[in-house]
């Protein structure tokens, strides 16, 4: 009998051990997001976020003193001018979408608060669509995933439609073309879904494969991009805590069905030696605006202090739903 309770504890223990090894028990607490933002002449195989300019919590707080943190990064190149929307959360209880703009890609100054509800919101996915504007912010506490569009771009936005009605999901990314319209978004249960329709205003129904991804990498972090390969997506990273790291997974859609493959793990995370960024990274966008120029904006938290904070729950419940998923996958 003692045999056995020794073992059990044994076992107990390295379970623990285990657990904690990939999804650390005592994470950073994170004190406020910043947005960081750069160019290559190709698709960057890493981003060397150290080198790129910063637009931090100090410079908002010049401009709006009630900022408490910038993050969830989407732009859109319209003509000379780059327009970067992020959530921007104040002292009020909700979120706002918030708007930064340039004219070089490299400085840029605040416009104001261009889209407020009485819900929370983020995630400010904006894109044009047949010479429209829109945009598809997170609207979890509305119960849907609501689609705006702006009557007088950058501003005037207004709901013109519900995508999808009663449900609660964040981070919702699109991809629209003339043969592939998807949308994503991802529950509190750690589940990625897949939805389809034959148009933007078409009827937005789950795919035949719900789920594309489950556990600690399953809640998108950016915009689909396409390549002759098929699509990638920034997917966040959460084993560490939220707001860990981002990785890269490529979508490819063949025959009425898709495939997933985690093509670059952790693409972006903290790094100690920016002070903005060096306690996590969890958002990016990048698109090509020119024949041999890509753009990208991404975001990145701060260590509130060197203290960490316990997460019990987090842990044991990541590890489950990667394991079930590992065992359903096999």
């Amino acid at each position: 009998m003692k045999k056995y309770v020794v073992l059990v504890v044994s076992f107990g223990i390295l379970t623990i051990l285990i657990i904690n090894y990939r999804t650390p028990f005592f994470q950073p607490e994170g004190g406020g997001w910043s947005v960081g933002y750069g160019e290559s002449e190709t698709y960057p195989n890493s981003i060397n976020a150290k080198e790129n300019p910063i637009y931090s919590i100090e410079n908002l707080k010049k401009e709006n003193d009630s900022t408490m943190f910038l993050a969830d990064p989407f732009f859109l190149k319209e003509k000379d001018t780059f327009y970067l929307f992020f959530e921007h959360k104040k002292t009020k209880e909700n979120g706002d979408i918030g708007l930064l703009t340039s004219f070089d890609g490299k400085k840029y100054q605040y416009k104001g608060t261009v889209l407020s509800q009485k819900f929370h919101l983020s995630y400010p996915q904006v894109f044009k669509y047949k010479n429209n504007f829109y945009m598809i912010p997170e609207s979890k506490q509305a119960n849907g995933v609501l689609l705006y569009k702006a009557a007088h771009f950058p501003f005037d936005w207004k709901i013109c439609d519900t995508l999808l009605k009663d449900v609660r999901l964040k981070d919702p990314s699109i991809y629209l073309s003339d043969s592939l319209n998807i949308l994503v978004a991802s529950d509190d249960k750690l589940n990625m879904y897949v939805y389809q329709a034959d148009s933007l205003f078409g009827k937005w129904k789950l795919h035949k494969k719900p789920i594309a991804l489950r556990g600690t990498e399953a809640r998108a972090g950016g915009r689909f991009f396409a390549d002759e390969k098929g699509l990638i997506l920034p997917v966040q990273n959460c084993s560490n805590g939220y707001g860990y790291g981002l990785s890269l997974y490529r979508f490819s859609f063949k025959d009425g069905s898709y495939t997933t493959k985690r093509v670059a793990p952790l693409f972006l995370k903290g790094n100690k030696e920016i002070k903005e960024f060096n306690a996590g990274m969890h958002q990016l966008d990048i698109q090509k605006i020119g024949k041999n120029k890509y753009y990208y904006v991404y975001d990145g938290n701060r260590l509130n202090s060197n203290s960490k904070k316990m997460n019990i729950w987090g842990p044991l419940k990541w590890t489950y739903i990667d394991i079930k998923n590992w065992i359903v996958n096999q």
